[in-house]
């Protein structure tokens, strides 16, 4: 798990940091309050913990390290999960309705009962609450004001938290910039397909969630996860050796490096080059447009149409539709060059009892055939899950030549399926 640093700035005042990005607790008579969010907050408030009872939205802020916004996913997903109270979001109107819309745009979508559709719960409204500060919203002695800017909280008429007297020391981009300045530079074109499996998950535990593809001189990240630069340096990657990035669907474990790659393509002035449907595409640029209004300029889209190839020079990428639960799609690839290929579930829900129902062939085991290695998503612990149980993954193995490794699941030291594992390098050809 990656371990983040806690920081005690006052008696009441504590900052959780992790790669130039950070977030401060405050301790009130009304519990916890959270200002601000990162990527995978929820994970790093369980390693120190906290439970927030109130929090505090900031402007939306973006750098190279990623934004302030993205984690509030997860935070309510782990809510509904463990049957968590109706927490209270505070904020200017702007700011908080715009995080509310982009969480009903995601987190409500779910399975129906027997994991056949995707429906709509009511999952918003009854963990997540709006309360406007104009410029100021109450709990009973505490205060929470949002102007100028600025945050500031009282406890009973007493000062406790002022957000701009505790400016972070560090400059994000900065120490981005000294990470990548560690990590050399890696030009060798690949003869043969390499897959490393890197980066951090669901937000709550660390495991593998996204794969760097490399080809002759195409490095591809499939779904770039948080701190683009320290994840990838933790392996030895530089992050400009990246030459493409390829989303396989919205949930936030797997966009949420996109504001800080699409942000270090802003400053540098180029073109972020995007492997993506197009209904993925249109609810990434509309969630990002206060971020990013001017996305489309720093964007080069190459668009999956499942069941049509796209091609890369001498690689090739299939894709499909999966059974998952968001109604703009989940993708499945399969990537091909050198004579070998490489099979990339992407999140679905793999069951050959629900695939009989479906009666849809491209999900399959046999749309794995020609794999030499493939990458499964896997659950062990629920077998009514969203995501594909192992002993349905065991059953996809037994019935393809390639070999298949499951990912997207904590990491066991003695798993009951094998695992991909995080930082190896796979080169095709000597699978076999």
């Amino acid at each position: 798990m990656i371990r983040s640093l806690l920081r005690e700035l006052t008696g009441k005042v504590r900052r959780i940091e992790y790669c130039a990005m950070s977030v401060d607790l405050v301790s009130t008579c009304k519990g916890i309050v959270r200002v601000g969010s990162m990527p995978d907050v929820v994970k790093f408030m369980g390693e120190h913990g906290f439970r927030e009872e109130i929090v505090v939205v900031p402007a939306w802020e973006v750098s190279m390290a990623g934004d302030n916004r993205t984690g509030e996913e997860f935070i309510l997903w782990q809510d509904q999960m463990r049957g968590g109270r109706l927490k209270e979001y505070v904020g200017l109107k702007h700011d908080v309705r715009q995080l509310e819309h982009n969480l009903d745009r995601i987190f409500p979508y779910f399975f129906d009962d027997r994991n056949l559709s995707v429906v709509r719960k009511d999952w918003l409204g009854n963990w997540f609450h709006s309360n406007i500060a104009d410029p100021c919203c109450k709990f009973g002695g505490v205060e929470i004001c949002c102007a100028d800017n600025d945050v500031v909280i009282s406890e009973d008429g007493e000062l406790i938290y002022r957000r701009s007297d505790f400016a972070p020391a560090y400059n994000s981009d900065k120490e981005v910039e000294a990470v990548l300045e560690s990590v050399v530079r890696d030009g060798k074109a690949r003869e043969f397909l390499e897959v490393v499996p890197i980066g951090c998950g669901n937000g709550v535990v660390g495991t593998v969630a996204n794969s760097i593809v490399r080809f002759g001189e195409y490095v591809i990240w499939i779904d770039p996860c948080g701190y683009p630069a320290k994840t990838l340096a933790r392996h030895g990657i530089h992050w400009d050796d990246v030459t493409h990035y390829l989303f396989t669907h919205n949930h936030e474990d797997h966009v949420q490096g996109f504001t800080a790659c699409l942000e270090r393509a802003r400053r540098h002035g180029r073109k972020l080059n995007m492997i993506i449907a197009d209904s993925v595409f249109r609810v990434m640029k509309e969630l990002y447009a206060p971020l990013f209004p001017d996305l489309e300029n720093y964007v080069q889209r190459f668009s999956l149409k499942p069941g049509t190839a796209l091609f890369l020079g001498a690689v090739k990428i299939e894709s499909r539709w999966n059974h998952h639960i968001l109604p703009y799609g989940s993708i499945g690839l399969k990537i091909s060059a050198g004579g070998n290929c490489f099979g990339y579930s992407g999140d679905t829900k793999y069951d050959e009892a629900i695939n009989k129902i479906l009666n849809r062939p491209e999900l399959d085991a046999q749309w794995f055939a020609d794999c030499d290695l493939v990458f499964h998503e896997i659950e062990f612990d629920n077998p009514d899950s969203v995501h594909s149980h192992w002993k349905q993954v065991a059953a996809l193995q037994s019935r393809i030549r390639g070999k298949v490794l499951g990912y997207h699941c904590p990491h066991l030291g003695c798993p009951s399926f094998p695992l991909a594992e995080e930082g190896r390098s796979y080169t095709l050809k000597d699978l076999f």
